[in-house]
């Protein structure tokens, strides 16, 4: 099974919210693998050595795709996730994530039973390097603010994504602390306004996202009560039940993803929680 992260716009934390479903998913082996085209940061955020990650396993897998090799150049976190870094510059991170998406190393790896691969694609756009990543996942949750201008840059965007065979289904972010006064969107209403599953929002949690890159991923039980790790171990719980997303409806009449976001009932957001 394989999960892809992405966005489409900003920096909504699409890599906080793929560690944290790492290491909070419920059982079995998991790899998590950065696979941001505009270069990694996993490795320094972790405190962990440049290698081996996913520049290893770009050299290896134009001559074996079996899932060993993927094992191979994956790192072990303390928590108990496997992780494939990328290289921090971007033109390094760009062409290891255009050679790993040549080969069918991670199709394969994915397609066996045991283990889950949750992929930090970034920011993905037409002809971007991730998009085929994304393309081979079960699901990709896309990581967006529920304001507004991250909304109307998403809603056009439907129709791009569902011919591009993506199946996918929207993750809310925490809006930034300078902007929690600001006027947010429920799930729900972003649901029904786009016409795509909602999986929820994360909590505005500083102290656990701050907590989970320090333990890198072993996360005490204590710390498992943390808003950001408890909402993720939902996530996590739901999506290994059977992943959510579909490609959005086309109802009679209408076309994909032209829903205007100004028409979701606004609602107000008050400190860290909304009304």
């Amino acid at each position: 099974m394989m999960v892809a992260f992405a966005s489409l716009k900003g920096s909504p934390g699409v890599t906080t919210a793929a560690l944290a479903l790492a290491a909070v998913w419920p059982a079995g082996r998991r790899l998590l693998i950065e696979a941001d085209p505009a270069g990694g940061d996993l490795a320094s955020r972790l405190m962990l050595p440049a290698g081996p990650g996913l520049m290893e396993l770009a050299a290896a897998a134009r001559r074996e795709a079996g899932p060993e090799v993927v094992w191979r150049c994956a790192r072990t976190l303390p928590g108990g996730p496997h992780v494939l870094t990328a290289p921090p510059g971007a033109e390094q991170a760009r062409a290891c994530v255009t050679a790993v998406a040549a080969t069918p190393v991670l199709a394969r790896f994915s397609a066996s039973r045991e283990p889950v691969v949750i992929t930090d694609c970034g920011r993905i756009g037409p002809g971007g390097p991730a998009l085929p990543l994304a393309r081979q996942a079960d699901l990709t949750v896309l990581v967006a603010r529920p304001h507004l201008e991250d909304l109307a840059h998403l809603a056009p965007r439907i129709p791009d994504l569902t011919a591009a065979g993506l199946r996918f289904a929207v993750l809310l972010a925490p809006g930034p602390r300078r902007q929690r006064f600001r006027a947010a969107y429920r799930a729900r209403e972003v649901a029904a306004a786009l016409q795509l599953p909602v999986l929820g929002q994360l909590p505005d949690d500083e102290t656990g996202a701050a907590v989970l890159t320090a333990r890198r991923g072993a996360l005490r039980r204590r710390e498992l009560l943390l808003p950001l790790p408890r909402a993720a171990a939902g996530l996590a719980a739901a999506l290994a039940a059977g992943p959510p997303g579909h490609r959005p409806p086309t109802p009679s009449g209408t076309t994909p993803g032209r829903t205007r976001p100004q028409d979701i009932q606004v609602t107000e957001v008050t400190g860290d929680r909304t009304r």
